[in-house]
């Protein structure tokens, strides 16, 4: 290996741009020098966990700022760093994690540097392979294959590049590499063959070689074939993508109806459900019901809700919501809040249809098990227009259903629920008392000051035992009259203890110098 003073000697006069300019970029970036880079990189290789979450962070936001200014004082004084650190620590864990990040941020006459790292046989692939996603590198790549010519390893990468550069004139030397090639080198050559093919006879290589991947053991590589038999043929692949229904590997059977999908009507539509009549290759079907968005077989669909094999029940309920079929919706509502809440919330979460009729019509008329599915859904997805059906709740007969409720107050109410929340903070049981609080701050969060203020001076009814439920409400408005409130509260009662943590609670930068005062 070259000598590493060597390298940053020529790497730095390559770049010719003194790390100082980096410096005088604060604002541009999280790491302002050469010193705090490698900061950020010594703790790449910290045993703490947290640390080097923290610093996988920080250099991808860092190579994705540059790569979005596109400031080349940036991108040297970035990349520098991590090409010395990856050729100074050979076997590093995170090395491939670094040579990930260049493609984020260099361009194509980086690659000259790049390219030095693979005189470590142990990052050369993940080099090649980043490379390829570097736009104008295909020139690099195919000078490196020329100087290697007589020492060529890494051959599926390179394959890999070749494709994804579309580097035309390697047709022939790829066509070369089959002879004494492995599969998965294969699999890699035929598909950026398929991508540069200049003829015929490129097309019938690569046609004999899908077939053979099919007869495979390794179930990537009869993926693999279906890809190029679809890739090569379009429509007229589909009797082999049909057949592929019946693999034993679902990878295999889902990359074949994944394939199909550009060519979907109700006949492609009726023969996959033939072959794929029950098992793991109905679940793949039901899924696919539901990516292609087809209601025709809904019937089957809903019928198998009720199996006694939850994959099938689970595909099911992700199909019957984004197909978004009444019928089956409402075959699903029952079985809110039951043993398949979670993917039920899951879909509901995603759920492009009418959110609101569906959680309205559990809410409202369903049981005790299914109103409370329903409102921990809300809690993911809660919309202002379900507060009637909440508020209603908040007075349900079932503990764990009005606990759940109150819990989920604060994601429905709106301004106009101001005098319901008023009364209910005074009525409340003391346990609820913190969530129609926070209800509250929600509701008024967007509310005007004259608002918030007409919201604290109508409070004359409430008795005087009830009064400093709402002292955390005037903190949360912070306005000039509900401070005013407070003080005068913690001055000269009632709930003078309630009054001075809610006055220690008010974040208006205006008076916290006048509380701080009043509560020496």
């Amino acid at each position: 290996m070259k000598s590493i003073r060597s390298f940053v000697l020529i790497f730095a006069l390559s770049a010719m741009i003194p790390m100082q300019i980096f410096a005088q970029k604060p604002e541009k970036i999280r790491c302002y020098d050469e010193n705090c880079v490698n900061e950020v990189l010594r703790d790449l290789s910290s045993d703490d966990e947290i640390k080097v979450s923290e610093a996988e962070q920080k250099l991808t936001a860092m190579a994705l700022e540059a790569g979005y200014t596109r400031d080349s004082n940036m991108v040297n004084a970035l990349k520098m760093p991590m090409v010395v650190f990856i050729f100074e620590n050979e076997n590093n864990s995170k090395n491939a994690f670094l040579i990930s990040l260049f493609p984020k941020f260099c361009w194509a006459d980086d690659c000259r540097e790049l390219l030095k790292l693979t005189d470590n046989d142990a990052v050369t692939d993940d080099v090649i392979r980043a490379m390829a996603d570097i736009s104008g590198s295909g020139d690099y790549i195919a000078r490196y294959i020329s100087g290697h010519r007589d020492n060529l390893n890494h051959k599926a990468a390179l394959a890999y590049a070749i494709g994804k550069q579309k580097i035309v004139k390697m047709e022939n030397t790829l066509i070369s590499w089959l002879n004494d090639a492995d599969e998965p080198t294969k699999v890699e050559i035929y598909k950026a063959l398929l991508v540069i093919r200049s003829n015929d006879n490129t097309a019938s290589i690569i046609k004999k070689g899908a077939k053979k991947l099919l007869k495979s053991q390794a179930p990537e590589s009869r993926v693999a074939g279906l890809e190029l038999i679809a890739g090569l043929n379009g429509d007229k692949s589909m009797s082999t993508l049909y057949k592929a229904l019946k693999d034993k590997s679902g990878d295999v059977r889902v990359t074949a109806l994944n394939l199909m999908k550009p060519y979907v009507n109700q006949d492609v539509v009726k023969k996959v459900m033939k072959k794929c009549k029950k098992g793991d290759a109905l679940v793949d079907a039901i899924n696919w019901l539901g990516d292609i968005k087809d209601d025709s077989q809904m019937e089957i669909v809903i019928n198998q809700l009720s199996s006694g094999n939850p994959k099938l029940v689970e595909a099911s309920i992700r199909a019957i919501f984004k197909i978004d079929n009444a019928d089956g919706i409402n075959a699903v509502k029952p079985m809110f809040g039951g043993d398949y809440q979670e993917v039920i919330k899951e879909s509901m979460i995603a759920y492009e249809g009418d959110y609101l009729d569906v959680m309205n019509a559990v809410l409202q008329s369903g049981n005790d098990s299914q109103k409370l599915g329903a409102l921990q859904i809300v809690e993911s997805r809660a919309v202002p227009g379900l507060n009637t059906r909440v508020r209603e709740l908040t007075s349900s007969n079932s503990q764990e259903v009005k606990d759940e409720a109150y819990k989920v107050l604060k994601l429905v109410v709106t301004p106009a629920n101001d005098e319901y929340l008023k009364t209910l903070l005074e009525y409340c049981d003391d346990k609820y008392v913190a969530d129609v609080q926070l209800a509250i701050k929600s509701a008024m969060a967007k509310a005007t000051e004259t608002m918030k203020n007409d919201f604290a001076s109508t409070l004359k009814h409430v008795k005087a035992d009830k009064i400093g439920r709402y002292y955390k409400v005037f903190a949360y408005f912070g306005t000039e009259l509900c401070v005013n409130k407070l003080i005068d509260a913690y001055k000269n009662g009632p709930s003078i203890a309630e009054a001075r943590n809610a006055l220690l609670l008010v974040e208006n930068e205006a008076y916290k110098q006048r509380i701080n005062e009043v509560l020496k």
